[in-house]
């Protein structure tokens, strides 16, 4: 019999057609905790992009045996419960990074040129706005790049040779002897405080959860912008808001929330000086065929009895 794997969402269909030629499939097009619920209790497998899987759907589905996130993120998946159950959570935390940063390059020239305001300028007959609004130049200026891993580190590059910007970094986690694109700093606090851009690149954690807050953006020159594509989370978005309204900084673009989609009364939504996108920073056509086939090929592999390539708790092949 052919193992089932159930996907919370679409995936691209080169990495669908992988899946289809080993197992029988059912793509969710709807995905609420319930019916995700319903539909992985006879499942072998499951992959999930943005829906949640913690351990109380892992136990309502006995025959799971490996479960796929399409993305590098893992704070959608309960990982604890997935190891106690001895079952593997393979991840794809290499394949969209191209993206991601090129997507942060636009948000921060967007952001430097106010290329939305101009562009609606033109369509509202507004065109006199072009002798009131101007633009900031990259070249030159300070870059502080929260989170040193695959995508903090293209952008970082890409920017330094790009707009000959220099480029602050700042990551705990990360070896100290490691040679990375960037100057290091120890102290968030002196990035924030120097850098006239300062993107985010960190995985949502207990440590970086809030990790710019009112006190942190308070540092900030009123000239700064914020990017965060990496996780909602990471920034108090309603501190966030709050700063962008009283001109203490001066603008902020955001790919992500910590609720997703936003609600309508989300604070960012009123906000002056921003541009927000629905989570497509890793939405390009390359990026979305290589994450689906990674995936299916590493779901498919744990199905085989083999050991996969990118799993996140390697622990269970160790018992």
């Amino acid at each position: 019999m052919r193992p089932v794997v159930v996907l919370s969402e679409p995936i691209h269909e080169a990495g669908l057609a992988v899946l289809r030629a080993a197992a029988e499939v059912l793509v969710l097009q709807q995905s609420t905790p319930a019916i995700l619920r319903r539909a992985i209790a006879d499942a072998d497998a499951v992959i999930v992009r943005l829906s949640p899987l913690d351990a109380e759907m892992m136990a309502g589905a006995p025959r799971l045996r490996v479960i796929g996130r399409h993305g590098a993120g893992l704070d959608n998946v309960d990982l604890a419960a997935a190891t106690q159950r001895n079952i593997p959570v393979v991840f794809v935390p290499r394949t969209h990074g191209v993206s991601v940063a090129e997507h942060t390059i636009m948000l921060m020239l967007a952001l430097a040129k106010h290329s939305l305001r101009l562009d609606q300028a033109v369509r509202r007959g507004e065109f006199h706005l072009r002798n009131q609004l101007t633009g900031m130049e990259l070249d030159g200026k300070t870059l502080g790049v929260v989170g040193l891993g695959n995508i903090g580190r293209m952008v970082a590059e890409k920017c330094r040779s790009a707009f000959t910007m220099r480029v602050l970094g700042y990551d705990p986690l990360l070896a100290p002897g490691l040679a990375v694109p960037a100057d290091r700093v120890a102290d968030l606090d002196v990035l924030l405080r120097d850098s006239d851009v300062v993107t985010l690149h960190v995985p949502l954690t207990a440590q970086t959860r809030r990790l710019l807050g009112a006190r942190q953006l308070a540092l900030m020159k009123s000239t700064a912008v914020v990017i965060n594509t990496s996780r909602g989370e990471v920034i108090d978005e309603e501190a966030l808001a709050e700063a962008l309204r009283a001109g203490r900084i001066a603008g902020a673009a955001v790919d992500v929330y910590a609720t997703e989609p936003p609600p309508a009364d989300h604070p960012l939504l009123s906000a002056p000086h921003t541009m927000l996108t629905p989570h497509t920073a890793a939405h390009t056509e390359e990026a979305l065929r290589r994450m689906a086939v990674s995936i299916a090929d590493d779901v498919l592999a744990v199905l085989r009895g083999d050991r996969p390539i990118h799993v996140a708790n390697p622990e269970v092949y160790e018992r």
